[in-house]
């Protein structure tokens, strides 16, 4: 059977099961790439009448142009519809649906591209990959592989796993028929037949449905239409002091977020019968995340008769409005804490938002539907489940209704490409299964450190690599494609896992070798060029002027993540002393560290003597998060550079609380300041006159109040941070929250009371009691002064008068 009765039988086939089909074109002759792939749309068409679909590729690579060129020729005269798109455009591309898809990965294997893609097809449909043979595909860089070199290496140590795996996986799929266009031959045949023949559902529209049945019909699926009906409970007010959470958990591609956008515009239509006007609100990562979403509302919204008007951020809607009564906008996630009369909130993407921006929402608001993808581009589902909704569950006053989606939209379930797309990302990889048997194990600390050879550990070793993967997908809530194509190819990047003595992953760790740089790059940094792959020498030098930092050695943790089922069992430190056993031993100078900065997450890094020496001076705009370095010397020679950085660093944060870092929460501030030993000032004694200090003991004895007093406080309280470290003076951890959140940070006294928990009242009365300890040790007052007696009495006696 020659190679195009192949593809219509494989065609075919998909067409009976609703399921999609790869069409893989190998070779490096781009006159025959081009016509094998018009002549394979040339065969679709033949079956697929009206076909649309895209050509994707790299404009910036001449033979990119020309392979787009020829096949732009040879598919004149084919009944097909092409948009041509470059793979800069392929997060705008999410949510589209499409017949059919050519990538050409000739110049560039971006797995993000790849996953992003992989769900657009429709049953039925295809995908032509171009491709050259795995032998001279090796001997290139793609365009992602260019993205991950660093200065301290090649394109020679470039490794090629991904391009590996990737062929690997297409030679082992069923369902894909392979070609080798140069040769006229076909290399891969496809397995045809055990085909379950598909029929659609009836859809059941519930009888006593609330939601109005114009939304009904717009559902796609059964699911939709259970999902719609769960998300009824909403419209009821809860109980004061009491909440309603609708979580919906979905691979990717089976509608959650279009039948979330129905079930809002629902929602608003009867909110706004029952109370005049309706505000609501969406959230995630970014305002792209949220397309599918509210192009949903606006279609549930004219099902119902409105008629709407948008606002756009780009080419994204973030604002939906109906007159003066209903209003339906994005808001970032950070920006969610700050929101109020607010009267049904949705997180979209949940797990890709930082834990404690989901507790606060979550504290914030009575009516939230949060959405999660269980395996897919967006990241992990069940590490949202295992963590925050195992919070919600335990939360007395919270009612919590959980729906899973299951049947997709665009294809039917048991779809090949999506199995081999998940497969060979990694997508649906799941961390060992924990019995009780290795609980004994963790408590017996039975562990091993694993040091694998990345070459068997990434091509062979799936059982392992899906294990370690796994944890990521599921314990990390950011997690994409392009992190393994990083962790597999990057010269820089190598892995660590602990493992229990029966040999299940338990710990993952990505590091990337940082430092080593020569004097010429050296002096290239000091006039302003980035050093790529090199954060921590990059801000040292930039931000403190420690040039000599670059040519030490160090390994930057890129990522650490616990079994989720296992976390808070001491595992991540155990993990960390084997790290720097083994950096001990191989002469590593340091061990470092980014993230974006909570006070759950410094507190551990805090805690294994990693020491703060950088922070952004602005919050992401997205998560809400400053982004913080943290480094660990392991021998004497990065020692003091880092305690020098560490204090510059304090002593910049110091004199920055009322200015960039004035709404830091005052536990991660107490955590960046801690003095490890190593006072910035131990001999400063505070600058203080005699007025300031006879207002001083007035405001804590006596009638002065806080507003009269500031300038003196705030010299006082900075010279326990000056001195912190060096004095026997240690305040209790939240009094020195209230010296930070109120004096160095400034905040109006109510801001501070609600950020402490605390009522206005007693905040000033607490605050009193601090400043008077810190006036009896630095200003040796132990009592009463004598002044402040004779003003008591003056003050008795006029007001008896």
């Amino acid at each position: 059977m020659g190679w195009s009765d192949l593809l219509r039988e494989l065609v075919k086939e998909g067409l009976s099961s609703n399921h999609r089909r790869l069409i893989v074109l190998v070779g490096i002759n781009e006159e025959k790439l081009a016509r094998y792939a018009a002549d394979s749309l040339r065969v679709f068409s033949s079956l697929v009448k009206g076909a649309r679909g895209l050509y994707m590729y790299q404009p910036e690579y001449a033979d990119a142009q020309r392979r787009m060129s020829r096949f732009k020729g040879f598919i004149n005269g084919v009944p097909v519809v092409i948009d041509y798109k470059p793979y800069k455009e392929t997060d705008k591309l999410l949510g589209t649906t499409v017949d059919f898809t050519i990538l050409d990965l000739v110049n560039d294997l971006k797995p993000n591209d790849v996953g992003r893609l992989g769900g657009i097809v429709r049953g039925g449909g295809i995908y032509v990959f171009m491709i050259p043979p795995l032998s001279e595909w090796v001997k290139q860089l793609t365009k992602f592989q260019q993205s991950i070199l660093v200065p301290q290496y090649g394109p020679d140590h470039v490794r090629h796993f991904l391009k590996v795996r990737f062929w690997n996986k297409l030679m082992n799929m069923n369902k894909a028929l392979a070609i080798n266009v140069d040769s006229d031959e076909v290399v891969k045949e496809p397995v045809l037949g055990n085909v379950q023949p598909w029929k659609p559902k009836e859809i059941v529209i519930p009888e006593k449905a609330r939601f109005s049945r114009a939304i009904y019909e717009l559902a796609k699926t059964q699911d939709q239409v259970e999902a719609l009906r769960a998300m009824e409970v909403l419209m009821e007010r809860p109980p004061r002091g009491k909440k309603v959470n609708v979580v919906l958990i979905a691979d990717r591609g089976r509608g959650k977020s279009a039948i979330i956008g129905l079930a809002l515009a629902a929602l608003a239509h009867r909110l706004r019968k029952v109370k005049g006007r309706v505000r609501l609100a969406v959230t995630a990562m970014n305002p792209s995340n949220v397309s599918t979403l509210m192009e949903f509302v606006v279609k549930g919204l004219k099902a119902l008769n409105y008629d709407v008007d948008l606002s756009y951020w780009g080419s994204d809607v973030v604002s939906v409005k109906v007159g003066v009564s209903i209003f339906i906008d994005y808001i970032r996630p950070y920006d969610m804490l700050s929101e109020e009369g607010r009267d049904i909130v949705v997180v979209d993407e949940a797990a890709m938002i930082p834990l404690p921006v989901l507790y606060g929402i979550h504290g914030r608001f009575s009516r939230v539907i949060y959405a999660s993808t269980i395996h897919g581009y967006e990241g992990a589902g069940r590490g949202f489940s295992l963590r925050f909704l195992k919070f919600l569950r335990e939360d007395r006053d919270t009612r919590v209704i959980e729906y899973e989606l299951k049947e997709p939209i665009r294809y039917a379930l048991g779809d090949p490409v999506e199995h081999w797309l998940f497969d060979t990302l990694l997508l649906d990889a799941e961390p060992a299964k924990i019995t009780n048997e290795d609980y004994d194990l963790i408590n017996k600390r039975g562990f091993n450190y694993v040091i694998p050879d990345l070459k068997e550990f990434f091509l062979t070793n799936e059982d392992q690599l899906r294990q370690f993967f796994g944890i990521y997908v599921q314990a990390h809530y950011r997690n994409e494609p392009d992190d393994l194509g990083m962790m597999m190819d990057a010269p820089h990047h190598f892995i660590r896992a602990l493992s229990l003595n029966n040999g299940k992953i338990v710990v993952s760790v990505e590091l990337a070798e940082e430092g080593g740089i020569n004097d010429e790059l050296i002096d290239l940094v000091v006039r302003g060029l980035k050093l790529p792959g090199n954060i921590l020498p990059d801000r040292i030098i930039k931000y403190w002027g420690l040039t000599e930092f670059a040519k030490l050695r160090g390994w930057r943790i890129i990522r650490i993540a616990t079994h989720p089922e296992l976390q808070d069992k001491g595992l991540g430190t155990e993990m960390l002393r084997k790290i720097e056993e083994e950096a001990r031993e191989r002469g590593i100078d340091w061990i470092g560290v980014g993230f974006g900065v909570n006070a759950k997450l410094l507190n551990f890094w805090i805690r294994n003597g990693y020491m703060p020496v950088h922070i952004s001076p602005e919050r992401n705009p997205i998560s809400g998060e400053y982004s913080v370095l943290l480094a660990k010397p392991i021998n004497e020679a990065a020692g003091d550079t880092i305690i020098y950085a560490n204090k510059e660093f304090r002593l910049r944060l110091l004199n920055s609380l009322q200015g960039p870092f004035h709404d830091m929460e005052p536990d991660v501030v107490r955590m960046l300041l801690t003095d490890w030993g190593q006072p910035l000032d131990p001999s400063y004694s505070p600058r203080l006159t005699d007025a300031q200090v006879r207002r001083l003991v007035a405001y804590s004895w006596g009638p002065m109040t806080y507003e009269n007093t500031t300038d003196a406080i705030t010299e006082l309280v900075r010279t326990y941070y000056l001195r912190k470290g060096a004095d026997s003076i240690e305040l209790p951890l939240f009094y020195e929250e209230v010296i930070i959140c109120k004096v160095l940070q400034a905040r109006p006294w109510k801001e501070a009371a609600r950020v402490l928990g605390l009522r206005k009242s007693t905040l000033m009365l607490l605050l009193r009691e601090v400043v008077k300890l810190l006036i009896q040790y630095y200003i040796k007052y132990t009592e009463i002064p004598e002044f402040m007696i004779s003003v008591t009495k003056s003050q008795r006696k006029g007001q008896s008068r």
